[in-house]
């Protein structure tokens, strides 16, 4: 097999395949089956003889009761991915964060400032902009998205050197969360051509990657219940043509938000959800991420509560 680029092999957009950006004809929306590469470890539902003790141990920060800014999250997992590449692949253990963010635009390695509806030097009140190594295009963070961001070896224990296939497993993970919060699980998909986890043509979650001598870093997406009328502010993943949504908006049936360089369709909603159903619905979704991060990278999970410490960061001391 030919190898890819170092670019190519580095990110991988969070609309399209990795590589060097370039325009391509928009792909007929097509479901795709939910496969999940056997170059990533997956727990089979039916499988009795699976023994957590042969799992890889991943200590998981979770943060997500509380909002994280964009630049305390970025720098604990450029500490980690740094303390992980100066130590020895049977030493390291494997790192998640789940978090969530204020209101902040991301710009990937891929993104064009024509997908983004805002002068970069004045941001709407409220927004932070950030220019990140990952890969893809624009894309909206906030309160009500749920952000896995593993750090994981792509090169210990028969894992795939494939950032594809490990875009595809987060993209199961998101799958997988969805469909335990009560999305249909015949209307939950991929479309060739395009990154994501979908729901009823729907974009509920986006992928965009990093990886250092396949040390993975940055994640994967989840909105759960967030303002959707944010991502307007966007040409959210470069995707113009197809709406974005959130496991409430899907629940509740309502539309979701098509936001494309020159107008948004931002629907109205129904009564807002109080505050006691999106903190539930959050709590139930972080659960329901992590369990299902857990099965599609066979993963023995150590979650805790809290953001990780200096030592833990500069010494991968995870004790």
């Amino acid at each position: 097999m030919p190898r890819a680029s170092t670019r190519a092999r580095a990110s991988t957009r969070c609309d399209r395949a990795s590589g060097t950006p370039r325009r391509r004809r928009r792909p007929r929306a097509r479901a795709r089956r939910r496969d999940v590469p056997g170059a990533t470890k997956t727990r089979d539902d039916d499988d009795d003889d699976d023994d957590d003790d042969a799992r890889r141990p991943c200590v998981v920060y979770d943060v997500s009761r509380a909002l994280t800014a964009y630049d305390d999250v970025w720098a604990w997992q450029r500490g980690f991915v740094h303390a992980a590449l100066r130590q020895s692949t049977d030493r390291w253990r494997d790192v998640a964060i789940l978090c969530a963010h204020p209101p902040t635009v991301t710009l990937g390695a891929g993104s064009v400032e024509a997908h983004v509806k805002f002068n970069l030097d004045a941001p709407p009140d409220g927004f932070e902009v950030r220019r990140c190594e990952r890969g893809g295009e624009a894309t909206y963070h906030g309160p009500g998205q749920l952000v896995l961001y593993p750090i994981l070896n792509l090169g210990a224990d028969g894992r795939a050197r494939d950032l594809r296939a490990y875009t595809t497993a987060l993209e199961e993970v998101a799958l997988r969360a969805m469909i335990e919060l009560g999305c249909d699980a015949s209307k939950c998909h991929r479309i060739d051509g395009l990154t994501g986890a979908w729901c009823d043509g729907h974009k509920l979650a986006a992928v965009g990657v990093r990886a250092r001598r396949w040390i993975t870093y940055h994640g994967v997406a989840l909105n759960v219940c967030p303002d959707l009328s944010h991502f307007a502010v966007v040409v959210p993943c470069g995707i113009d043509d197809r709406p974005v949504g959130s496991v409430a908006q899907i629940l509740r049936g309502e539309e979701g938000v098509v936001s494309s360089a020159f107008a948004a369709r931002v629907p109205e909603t129904r009564a807002p959800m109080s505050t006691r159903e999106r903190d539930e619905l959050t709590r139930r979704a972080a659960d329901a991420v992590i369990r299902a991060f857990a099965d599609v990278f066979h993963v023995d999970v150590d979650r805790r509560s809290r953001a990780p410490t200096p030592r833990e960061i500069d010494a991968l001391d995870l004790a």
